[in-house]
């Protein structure tokens, strides 16, 4: 008599094809009829869908790659070089000093004239000769006929009367 495979349903283990038992890698025995086991160390080939995994897998590893190199080049290309940079800073710092006397020029009431003479190596040093400065600093003189701020007193006044308003504005008869 010839040995029959189990048959699942009847609750015995399963067999693979005839004559073959179960793969170690695949104790349940699903591996397909001919299919050779996954892992390449036990010297047999990977199967189709680890093939494709590891091939979807290299494809996202190079993908990344290339949007890191893309990103590494625009940065490369809007790179200063070393000179480009001194000479930023430089232009950087003597802005912040340019912008630092006009504050002080503003805080002191100096003219154009005296903040351009504000001088010193640091912040202190600038806003103490900004101080001594604004001590020649004159106020300007109001120009005659023209007062300082408010309303101009050769000007007629409007009415806040609702009867003296209403009478001001001119009617069209016919």
């Amino acid at each position: 008599m010839s040995e029959t495979p189990i048959d699942p349903a009847e609750g015995g283990a399963p067999a693979g094809p005839a004559g073959t038992e179960p793969s170690e890698a695949d104790p349940a025995g699903t591996d397909p009829v001919g299919a050779a086991p996954a892992d390449p160390a036990d010297g047999g080939e990977p199967d189709a869908e680890a093939l494709r995994k590891e091939v979807e897998a290299l494809r996202k590893e190079a993908a990344k790659y290339r949007v890191k190199s893309r990103e590494l080049s625009a940065t490369l290309a809007t790179a200063k070089t070393p000179e480009e940079f001194a000479e930023a800073a430089a232009r950087s710092a003597a802005l912040e000093v340019e912008l630092h006397r006009e504050r002080l020029a503003r805080k002191f009431s100096l003219p154009d004239e005296l903040a351009a003479l504000v001088q010193g190596d640091d912040d202190d040093a600038r806003e103490a000769h900004a101080k001594s400065l604004a001590r020649f600093a004159v106020a300007p003189v109001p120009r005659p006929g023209h007062p300082g701020g408010g309303l101009d007193p050769s000007a007629r006044t409007t009415p806040t009367d609702p009867a003296a308003l209403a009478a001001a504005v001119p009617r069209n008869r016919r």
